[in-house]
């Protein structure tokens, strides 16, 4: 599922008005998914970690294949606690390649030339493994008829498979690839930002730091997939 990008106070500023999650999709789909997950109809249900399970959750959902900017893609919409957010993503044997995201309703559109490529082929997701590269990064505030550019810049990114461990979240235990994330401003290198990301082939992302980091990140609680 798949990070807010160096600038979740400007991704959040429509998050004043209440929203609610979407209902789940509730059918449960039976049999393999995919290393990388991408089948349509998925859905992951994930909460802050110090949250009660009753608390509101946040959802991520597979809507299936679509367009971005020309582009083929998977639209992946996250949902919940204040966000309304869409990932359109690349999957296939080469990996998982974001293209861009839209938040709120198209309010916020932010674009990655050339896509950053957040997880590898699956033969090369092994401990020790590092990937990375820099991308321009595009967003625009989209208000009726009117567009603003608020952002455009290089951003160089590093994603390094820290290990394996067997971990413990609501949704059960897995043994997850523990992968570590740091994005940068390559004008000046001592301005970045780190995160961490558990992996588990065929489920997904257990527990990310991305979103929520003041509550702690966001761990999985359920999923509509055996």
């Amino acid at each position: 599922m798949k990070r807010v990008f160096l600038l979740l106070g400007l991704l959040l500023l429509a998050a004043c008005a209440p929203r609610t999650t979407p209902p789940a999709n509730t059918a449960l789909i039976e049999g393999p998914v995919g290393f990388y997950p991408a089948q349509p109809g998925l859905d992951w249900v994930y909460l802050p970690p110090r949250a009660p399970l009753g608390d509101p959750p946040i959802r991520l959902s597979i809507l299936g294949p679509t367009t971005f900017e020309g582009q083929p893609a998977i639209r992946f919409r996250l949902s919940g606690r204040g966000l309304e957010r869409s990932y359109y993503r690349q999957i296939d044997a080469s990996g998982v390649r974001l293209l861009g995201i839209e938040d709120f309703d198209r309010l916020q559109i932010a674009r990655y030339t050339p896509p950053i490529q957040e997880y590898p082929p699956p033969a090369s997701l092994t401990v020790g493994a590092r990937w990375g590269g820099q991308t321009r990064e595009v967003i625009e505030l989209r208000v009726g008829n009117q567009v603003t550019r608020v952002v455009d810049r290089l951003l160089d990114y590093t994603y390094t498979v820290l290990g394996r461990s067997n971990v413990s979240v609501p949704a059960g235990s897995f043994e997850v690839y523990r992968i570590g994330l740091e994005y940068r401003d390559p004008r000046n290198p001592s301005l970045r930002e780190n995160f961490e990301v558990w992996f588990f082939p065929g489920v997904g992302e257990v527990f990310t730091s991305m979103n929520f980091t003041d509550q702690g990140g966001l761990s999985l609680v359920n999923r509509n997939f055996r």
